[in-house]
C-alpha cells in the first residue's frame, strides 16, 4: 500500500526451489546454493511459469501506469469480516478479496474516479494459473455509481474468492497500441527510415483459432505504427521490410516484443520497448 515496491506473498519466491545460501565463511564462500533457477519457468509441468508471468505483468502495469511513484495513495476499504481490502494508487484502483471461500456479487467499492473503470489485470486469469472467473467482464466497463464509503463515486464488482483486481480508468484502456520507432533504434540496426521496419503482429482467427501474422508498417513521417484499436495487448516480431532478417527483442527468449496494455511505447536500441513516447529532439 505504501512505498515504491511490492511483495507478492510469502512462499512464491520464484526461482528458489532449494534453500538460498549466500557465500560466507561458514560455507567456505560457496556459490552452489546462491542462484536462481530461471529455467524452471520453461518447464510446462511446473507452476513457476505462472509466477513469472504474474511478475512480468506487474512490471508492465507499473511501466504503463506509473502507480508506484504516484503521490496519490488512499485506502478506501478494509473489511475484516469479508476479508476485502481496496486502495487507490495513482490512477488505479486495487481490490483484493482474501477470503478463502467466499465470493461476492455486486460488491460496492468507493472510488475517486468519475468515469467508468475497466479491468487491467486480475489474478484469476488463466495465464497466472487462475480459474478465469472474470474473463467475461474484461471487455466491458463498470459504470460510475453514487458516492460510497466517503469517496465521490463507486463501482459494483464481482469479487471471486482469493482474487485481486486492478482497475483503470476506461480512457486509459482505449485508443489502441502505438509503437514509436526512434532514430537511435534505426541507426543501431543500420536502417534509414521507419518504413524499413515491419511489425509482424501475432493474431488468431476468430472462427477457427488458427494463428496468422498481420503485417503493419510504420508511418515514414511520424515514425508511428498503430495496432488495431480493439487490442488490449499484443505479441509481435519486428522484421526488416526487405526481408533481410528480424530485429529481435533483447530481453525475451523467443525474440518477440510483448505489450500488455494499450498506450504509447518507444523502440530503443538494441531491442527494447519502453512505455511512453520518445523525448523531444534536443
Amino acid at each position: 500500500l505504501g512505498g515504491v515496491g511490492y511483495l507478492n506473498f510469502m512462499g512464491n519466491e520464484f526461482g528458489h526451489p532449494e534453500w538460498v545460501d549466500f557465500p560466507r565463511p561458514e560455507n567456505e564462500w560457496s556459490h552452489h546454493h546462491c542462484r536462481r533457477r530461471w529455467d524452471l519457468a520453461e518447464d510446462e509441468h511446473l507452476r513457476y511459469k505462472f509466477f513469472q508471468c504474474f511478475d512480468e505483468l506487474m512490471h508492465a502495469c507499473e511501466g504503463r501506469f506509473r502507480w508506484l511513484s504516484d503521490e496519490h495513495q488512499y485506502v478506501s476499504l478494509k473489511n475484516e469480516g469479508d476479508k476485502v481490502i481496496a486502495f487507490e494508487r495513482g490512477d488505479l484502483l486495487f481490490v483484493i478479496n482474501l477470503h478463502p471461500c467466499q465470493s461476492f456479487e455486486g460488491y460496492r467499492i468507493g472510488s475517486r474516479c468519475g468515469e467508468p473503470l475497466r479491468i487491467a489485470l486480475d489474478t484469476d486469469e488463466g495465464r497466472f494459473g487462475g480459474h478465469c472467473r472474470l474473463d467475461g467482464g474484461r471487455d466491458s466497463s463498470f459504470p460510475v455509481l453514487e458516492p460510497w464509503d466517503g469517496r465521490p463515486h463507486s463501482v459494483s464488482l464481482y469479487l471471486p474468492a482469493r482474487t485481486g483486481l486492478v482497475l483503470a480508468r476506461e480512457s486509459l484502456m482505449q485508443g489502441g497500441i502505438r509503437l514509436h520507432c526512434t532514430p537511435a533504434f534505426l541507426a543501431h540496426h543500420a536502417l534509414a527510415t521507419p518504413r524499413d521496419v515491419t511489425v509482424e503482429l501475432q493474431c488468431f482467427d476468430e472462427e477457427d483459432g488458427k494463428p496468422y501474422v498481420r503485417n503493419i508498417r510504420f508511418n515514414v513521417q511520424t515514425g508511428v505504427a498503430t495496432l488495431p484499436r480493439h487490442l488490449l495487448g499484443a505479441n509481435f516480431n519486428l522484421a526488416c521490410s526487405d526481408g533481410s532478417g528480424s530485429l529481435r527483442c533483447a530481453i525475451s527468449t523467443d525474440g518477440l516484443f510483448k505489450v500488455h496494455f494499450p498506450g504509447d511505447y518507444t523502440l530503443l536500441p538494441p531491442g527494447l520497448l519502453e512505455p511512453g513516447t520518445p523525448p523531444p529532439p534536443a
